[in-house]
């Protein structure tokens, strides 16, 4: 093989390698964007079922969208779901952050009260059930990005994140809400 031929081959190597790595982040990325995505759909969901006017059946509604959420972030990581074992991971992580779940029973038992009780307590769960989907869709999200699984996920060591999450989706709720009532004016 001659010098021009081996620079040819190195030249080509090289080339080669940038695009397998462009077409790794690429791939990275389009599939970080689709999780949001997945977590945006249920956060919007989980914000709709504070309109539902039973107290606590509204708790039971956000927490099957919220498993719907992890199941549908492990199909896309490729991870074995394991519903139990979801509601558990979800509880445990959710509970980590008393004052937010708190939040949400009080604003569902507040429907109780007729007429005032169930305006307020419809925009309490609204507002803390997307944004504790959003925090916990967020989490998961972060966790599955880097390998891991339902298996070797640990509630405490996500408790830091999750409460910065829960203010992220408090802010993002208040922009989606303000974007929509924009688009909704003549």
């Amino acid at each position: 093989m001659t010098n021009d031929e081996m620079e040819l081959l190195d030249d080509l190597t090289t080339q080669l390698s940038h695009a397998q790595v462009e077409l790794a982040i690429s791939a990275i990325t389009l599939k970080y964007n689709e999780a949001n995505n997945i977590v945006k759909n249920h956060v919007m969901a989980g914000s709709s079922m504070g309109l539902i006017p039973i107290a606590l059946f509204d708790i039971a509604a956000l927490s099957a969208n919220q498993l719907a959420m992890i199941k549908h972030l492990c199909q896309l990581y490729d991870v074995d779901f394991d519903a139990q074992r979801s509601k558990l991971l979800i509880t445990s992580l959710i509970t980590g952050s008393l004052p937010a779940l708190t939040i949400i029973g009080l604003s569902s038992l507040f429907k109780l009260v007729p007429g005032i009780g169930t305006l307020g307590g419809s925009a309490g769960v609204a507002l803390s059930g997307g944004a504790v989907t959003y925090a916990t869709g967020q989490t998961f999200v972060k966790h599955f990005s880097v390998g891991g699984n339902l298996e070797n996920f640990i509630a405490p060591h996500f408790s830091g994140f999750f409460k910065k999450q829960l203010k992220k989706g408090k802010a993002f709720l208040s922009k989606e809400k303000s974007e929509s009532v924009a688009e909704s004016m003549p």
